[in-house]
């Protein structure tokens, strides 16, 4: 299928304070729009990153609500007349009142919610500087894979650890046709330094697909500091923009055509088995 997408993938360091951190968002988003952008994404967390994982309980909400963090994607969607994905951000969870899901939501350029995708593989890690994450400790898995219809193009969700993980991104594009996945994340920065730039470009090689992934950078507190390097890769793992660190917009026109080359090219996901 012959298609074309504007994408503006957002860096920046969120803190604790969400007036705050939503207003970067308002920033970014024009200049991404500014740029031409038709779909803007957030990085995960970009609502709030405070010290501990139990603090984000402060700013949850439902996504279907009137809470801030939706009213202000909503209102910037239709305010641009863009497509907008808060690529992760706490949602309640109804007889759960220690747990949220970290969920990413699509919202049109009308303001509705298309769609939402709560995070499966949570993040747990012992860094060898001694500081330790338990993203489980108060965040609920989700279950379901999810791919949405984005201005006619079809694009996989994901967030952050799941990368980790090649089976879901093969899901995505076998079972369920994506030619663009978005990985929003907050990886920390060791982590990052050894293995972010090599795991996004696999999973774009393996698949044939774009990928975009906009990242949280620098320090957030005393016990958290992020990688950034926010990117968009092509199908053949060939980088076409990347921010290293600083808040600011990765812009970059994505096309089928170029997923149609390499497939055709390549046919490795022809070949591909999906084992049960």
């Amino acid at each position: 299928m012959s298609w074309e997408l504007r994408v503006g993938a957002v860096q920046m360091r969120s803190t604790d304070d969400l007036a705050a951190n939503l207003a970067i968002c308002r920033t970014l988003t024009a200049q991404a729009a500014a740029d031409g952008a038709k779909l803007v994404v957030l990085p995960e967390n970009f609502s709030f990153l405070g010290r501990g994982e139990g603090h984000k309980h402060t700013i949850a909400e439902a996504t279907d609500g009137n809470g801030p963090v939706m009213s202000t994607l909503r209102e910037l969607a239709i305010k641009h007349s863009v497509w907008i994905v808060g690529g992760g951000s706490p949602e309640t969870i109804a007889g759960d009142p220690k747990r949220t899901y970290n969920t990413s939501v699509v919202v049109d350029p009308s303001g509705s919610l298309t769609a939402r995708y709560r995070k499966i593989h949570l993040f747990e890690v012992d860094i060898p500087d001694g500081a330790c994450l338990r993203e489980s400790d108060a965040t609920a898995p989700g279950t379901e894979l999810v791919v949405a219809d984005i201005a006619g193009v079809k694009i996989g969700l994901s967030i952050c650890y799941d990368v980790r993980f090649p089976e879901l991104y093969r899901a995505l594009v076998k079972q369920h046709a994506a030619e663009v996945v978005l990985v929003p994340s907050a990886f920390t920065a060791h982590t990052g330094a050894a293995h972010w730039h090599l795991l996004l470009r696999a999973r774009a090689v393996e698949n044939q697909c774009w990928i975009v992934a906009p990242a949280q950078w620098g320090r957030h507190n005393d016990k958290r500091e992020s990688y950034g390097h926010t990117l968009i890769s092509d199908p053949w793992g060939t980088l076409v923009g990347e921010r290293p660190e600083g808040d600011g917009v990765v812009v970059a026109t994505l096309d089928g055509a170029t997923v149609a080359k390499r497939r055709m090219q390549l046919p490795s996901l022809r070949h591909a088995v999906l084992w049960k």
